[in-house]
C-alpha cells in the first residue's frame, strides 16, 4: 500500500513540475499571462474590424511568448489607461515608451527599438528649421511631460490631444500650427487618412525606447534574455523593420561599414580637380599641387587610423559574441559588448558625417547665401538651445552689444559655427559658466565663447584647428574631432580669422573666438 501511495505522490510531483516549468514562470493554460494592448494604436497594436487584436506588437509578442513557452491572452483598453493597468497589476505585460517618471513604479525591459519624433505641419506653411521656430505657435501632442516642458521652454503653446487621427484632421483644417508625434505614426496616419496637405520633418529631440513593461521583475528578466537572442537572429528586424530608420537600432552588417570606409577613402583620393589654367600660373599651380599631394598623403594616413580604430572594435567585439556558441557569456557581458559595438559605430558615423561636411565646404564655390540677419535674435536662440542640454551646475550668459547688432551674412553658417563652439564648451564644462559675447569690430563681427571647463589639452594647443594635417595627430576620444576644422574651413572661405587660448581671466577653461568680415546694417 505504501508503494502505491509513493508512486501516486511521485506522479503528482512530476505533473506539477511539468505544469510550472522554470521557463514559463508558472503561467499555464488555466493561468495565462494577460497582455494589455491599446485598442487603437495602429500599426503597433489595435483591434481590427473583426474584433481581434492585431498589429506589429501582437505578432512580435506571439513570437516572444512562444519562445518562452508562456500561454497568454489579451486585454484591451484605451491609450490613457494602459499604464495604470500595468502599475496596478490588472495586466501582466504591455508595451510602451520608457518613462523615467514611472521607472520606480514598474519594471521596463531593454529597448526593443528606438522611436524618433517628427513635427507634422501644413505644406503651405514654412517648414520649421528646428525647435526654436515653434516659439509662439500652438503645437498639439499626446501627453508627454518631457515634450510638454520642451515646448514651453521655446515659447510654444502645447495642446494635449487624446486621438492622433482626430488631431491630424484638425491640423489639416488649420486648428493647430503643428503636431508632434513619432516618425512612424506621422507616416502611417497621414497615408491612412489621405491628408495630402500635410508634411513632416524630424525634430532634434531625444529618441525614446519602446519597451515591454510589467510588475513582474522575473518576467522582464526573462524577456530581456530572449530579446538579446531575437535581435541576434534578426527577429526584431523581421517584425519591426518597415517602421525603423536606417540607423535606428538595426544590426548593420560589418561589410557595410567596411564598404562605407572604402568609398570615403576613394572619394578623398579622387578629390583632385583638374582646371584649365593659364601659362603664367602653371608653375604656381604645380607647386600647390605638390604640397596638396603631400598633405593628402598625411591626411589619408591619419584618416585610415581613425577609421580602423572603431572598425577594429566593432569587428572584434562582434566576433567575440559570434564565437560564444555555448552561451558562456553572461547577459551583462553581452550587453556591454553590444554597447561598445554601438558606441564605436556611432563614432564612425560621426566621423564620416564630418568628413562629408568638410569636403562639401572645401569644394563649394558658392558657399555663402547672405541675408540681413538679426544677430541678437540668432545668438539668443543658440544660447536657449544649448541651455536645455547643460548640467545644472553650469550657467550660460550672453553679452550683447548696446543697441543691438544686425549684419549681412549667411545665418546657416553662423549657426553652424557658433552652435559648435557652444557645444564644445558645454561638453567640457561640468561646473561654472559659459559666456557668449559678440560685437562689431574692424568692418566685421567678432564672436567669443568663454568657458570655465577642463581647458585645452597641451598636445592640441598648437594644432586644434587643423586636425589630421600633422603626422602625429590622430582622432581619439580626447580630441574635438573635425568640428573645429570645419569651422576654420568656413572662416577661411569668408576671409576671416579663428583662434583659441587659455581662459586666464577665470583661472581655468578655454576661450575660442573668430572674426569674419561682414557688412554691419544700421
Amino acid at each position: 500500500m505504501r508503494l502505491r501511495e509513493t508512486c501516486i505522490l511521485l506522479l503528482l510531483l512530476v505533473c506539477t513540475a511539468m505544469t510550472c516549468r522554470a521557463d514559463n514562470l508558472g503561467y499555464t493554460k488555466n493561468h495565462q499571462l494577460v497582455f494589455g494592448i491599446d485598442m487603437d494604436y495602429a500599426p503597433m497594436e489595435f483591434v481590427d474590424e473583426h474584433g481581434k487584436p492585431n498589429g506589429l506588437d501582437i505578432e512580435f509578442t506571439r513570437r516572444l511568448m512562444k519562445r518562452l513557452d508562456i500561454p497568454f491572452t489579451f486585454s484591451t483598453n484605451s491609450w490613457e489607461n494602459i499604464a495604470d493597468d500595468v502599475i496596478k497589476g490588472r495586466v501582466d505585460l504591455a508595451m510602451m515608451v520608457y518613462s523615467p517618471y514611472r521607472k520606480d513604479l514598474t519594471n521596463y525591459s531593454r529597448g526593443v527599438f528606438r522611436l524618433y519624433y517628427q513635427l507634422v505641419y501644413r505644406k503651405q506653411d514654412k517648414a520649421p528649421y528646428g525647435l526654436r521656430d515653434l516659439g509662439g505657435k500652438e503645437i498639439a501632442l499626446m501627453a508627454s511631460r518631457p515634450i510638454n516642458d520642451t515646448l514651453q521652454k521655446v515659447g510654444a503653446t502645447p495642446i494635449l490631444v487624446k486621438d492622433l487621427r482626430v488631431a491630424l484632421n484638425e491640423l489639416s483644417k488649420g486648428q493647430y500650427d503643428g503636431l508632434i508625434c513619432f516618425r512612424y505614426q506621422a507616416r502611417y496616419l497621414i497615408n491612412e487618412l489621405g491628408l495630402k496637405n500635410l508634411s513632416s520633418s524630424d525634430l532634434a529631440l531625444m529618441p525614446r525606447e519602446y519597451c515591454y513593461v510589467s510588475p513582474d521583475k522575473q518576467l522582464i528578466d526573462a524577456i530581456n534574455n530572449e530579446l538579446d537572442l531575437m535581435e541576434k537572429e534578426g527577429v526584431i528586424e523581421d517584425v519591426y523593420g518597415d517602421i525603423k530608420s536606417s540607423f535606428d537600432g538595426m544590426r548593420i552588417p560589418m561589410w557595410v561599414w567596411l564598404f562605407i570606409a572604402s568609398v570615403i577613402i576613394m572619394l578623398l583620393v579622387t578629390l583632385v580637380v583638374h582646371q584649365r589654367i593659364s601659362h603664367k600660373r602653371l608653375v604656381k599651380e604645380m607647386e600647390r599641387a605638390r604640397k596638396s599631394e603631400e598633405l593628402k598623403d598625411i591626411f589619408l594616413s591619419n584618416l585610415s587610423h581613425a577609421l580602423r580604430t572603431p572598425l577594429n572594435a566593432i569587428i572584434g567585439f562582434s566576433e567575440l559574441m559570434l564565437e560564444d556558441t555555448n552561451d558562456n557569456m553572461s547577459a551583462k557581458e553581452r550587453q556591454d559588448l553590444l554597447e561598445l559595438v554601438n558606441k564605436n559605430g556611432l563614432q564612425l558615423l560621426h566621423l564620416i558625417n564630418e568628413l562629408l561636411s568638410l569636403s562639401d565646404i572645401e569644394g563649394n564655390t558658392q558657399l555663402f547665401d547672405r541675408h540681413v540677419t538679426d544677430i541678437d535674435a540668432e545668438m539668443a536662440s543658440y544660447a536657449s538651445e544649448t541651455r536645455m542640454q547643460m548640467m545644472n551646475a553650469v550657467t550660460l550668459d550672453v553679452v550683447e552689444p548696446v543697441g543691438g547688432l544686425r549684419a549681412l551674412l549667411d545665418p546657416k553658417l553662423l549657426r553652424l559655427i557658433v552652435t559648435h563652439l557652444l557645444e564644445n564648451a558645454r561638453q567640457h564644462t561640468t561646473k561654472g559658466k559659459i559666456t557668449l559675447s559678440y560685437y562689431a569690430k574692424d568692418d566685421g563681427i567678432y564672436v567669443e565663447v568663454k568657458d570655465t571647463g577642463s581647458g585645452l589639452p597641451e598636445k592640441l594647443k598648437e594644432n586644434i584647428f587643423a586636425l589630421l594635417s600633422d603626422k602625429n595627430t590622430y582622432i581619439q576620444e580626447d580630441t574635438p574631432g573635425l568640428g573645429l576644422s570645419i569651422c576654420k574651413a568656413i572662416i577661411d572661405k569668408a576671409g576671416g580669422r579663428i583662434g583659441a587660448r587659455d581662459n586666464e581671466e577665470d583661472g581655468r577653461g578655454t576661450i575660442v573666438w573668430f572674426w569674419a568680415p561682414v557688412e554691419i546694417v544700421d
